[in-house]
């Protein structure tokens, strides 16, 4: 990030904030981390496959090899030798001599064919068989590279590694893996009333919900959490001197209310005297028109409402996707159309975002509207998925109309489908 900020930009429409914070966000260093703690990281570099998987034939099934000779010729076989877990053929298989196998075990050269033990007779050293060994038991062979060849692209930089991805990582003998490092994000509720969940409040003070819903949205999205504050708790040097401390250790502050104008309302007038470059104070959107952001020392300053719906929509539309590029990922959330199978009385004012619940369907998309809409209310949070988006000057939202939709977790969003 550079700080080439000289202008603020005042009451903006939301692309032009999210174009003026991903302007600044460059992906973050990679780090190398153990394999069993990849899960959901992103690939720093390309990986690719170091030989062929699997290296040799191995065979499908337990059973019994024969020689490629042998195809359609006879069914009778001496049994040359029986191959157990973790052995390797004595020697090349014979014609009219069978070999023992076991699944994903090392086959005898020659091998043309394996057939299941259960197709066939023993008897002492001899293996019986009541049909002709032909091609069709071919296919219980597993050629070398029939997953993977050498030099196979496995996944690209900026992938998240799955936990598909990382069994092929480990079958490659991987047992570190290089990532992005995640962001580093410090919130800090800047409200006077504001006492951590811990504590016993005194009157007049009420418990900070704000901080763990932003602290939970970070780590879901890749971000490192390294601090949850309260600005009442900060003393040497008030909220300022605070803010440039945490940020020599954090990529991202996120600060929650006080971005209004009201007469508590310091956190723009808080930004500026510490000398931060403003890049926007106030977004077309509702919930979260308080919300802005700045600039210090190249590190990133998210300033979000303090209403509890505003403060969870300012961070998806403005903070999830910085969050994202941090890890050289797609900032963009997906945007589906679905049907809301719920109304919404209220019409017109600036670009709306509901809170909703979308699932998938036979037929398609369906999204429904979370209760509890109005900005103060948390119930709407309660398995919220997506953002249901209203353009500016909307009418009311008449059950089943076609609307767009933001996916904001999509791993959860098809746990209804088929429904």
């Amino acid at each position: 990030m550079t700080p080439e900020v000289t202008k603020m930009l005042a009451n903006i429409n939301l692309e032009q904030a999210l174009d003026s914070i991903l302007g600044f966000i460059n992906p973050l260093p990679g780090e190398s981390i153990s394999l069993l703690q990849a899960h959901d990281r992103v690939a720093y570099h390309d990986l690719s496959a170091t030989r062929d998987l699997p290296p040799y034939p191995q065979a499908c099934l337990d059973g019994y090899a024969f020689h490629v000779d042998d195809l359609g010729q006879r069914n009778s076989f001496r049994i040359q030798e029986c191959l157990r877990n973790g052995d390797l053929p004595g020697s090349p298989l014979i014609p009219g001599q069978t070999v023992g196998v076991v699944t994903g075990g090392p086959l005898p050269g020659g091998t043309g064919a394996v057939i299941a033990q259960e197709l066939v007779t023993v008897d002492g050293d001899r293996v019986f068989f009541s049909g002709s060994v032909g091609t069709s038991q071919a296919s219980n062979i597993k050629p070398p590279g029939e997953d993977f060849r050498a030099g196979d692209l496995l996944a690209r930089s900026g992938t998240r590694l799955d936990p598909g991805l990382l069994a092929v990582l480990a079958a490659f003998g991987k047992s570190e893996v290089p990532v992005y490092r995640r962001p580093r994000v410090i919130v800090l509720s800047l409200g006077s009333e504001i006492v951590p969940c811990h504590t016993t409040p005194k009157p007049g003070q009420i418990w900070d919900s704000n901080g763990p819903l932003l602290a939970s949205l970070v780590t879901r999205d890749g971000g490192q959490v390294i601090g949850v504050m309260a600005a009442r708790e900060q003393k040497d040097g008030g909220v300022k001197e605070h803010l440039k401390k945490m940020l020599q250790h954090a990529d991202i502050v996120l600060t929650i209310g006080g971005g209004a104008a009201g007469v508590c309302d310091n956190a723009l007038s808080d930004l500026r005297e510490m000398g931060a470059k403003i890049l926007f104070w106030g977004v077309q959107i509702k919930p979260g028109s308080h919300t802005g952001a700045a600039i210090w020392d190249s590190k990133l300053i998210l300033s979000l409402s303090g209403n509890p719906g505003a403060c969870a929509v300012g961070y998806q539309l403005l903070a999830a996707p910085v969050i994202r590029a941090f890890q050289a990922l797609n900032p963009y959330p997906h945007r589906i159309s679905a049907l809301c199978v719920d109304p919404f009385p209220k019409k017109g004012g600036p670009r709306r975002f509901l809170r909703g619940l979308a699932t998938c369907h036979q037929d398609g998309w369906r999204v429904s509207l979370q209760p509890g809409q109005k900005n103060s209310m948390l119930r709407s949070l309660i398995g919220c998925n997506a953002l249901v988006e209203l353009p500016a000057g909307h009418p009311p939202l008449e059950p089943e109309s076609q609307v767009s939709v933001l996916l904001i977790n999509p791993s959860h969003s098809a746990k209804d489908a088929l429904t």
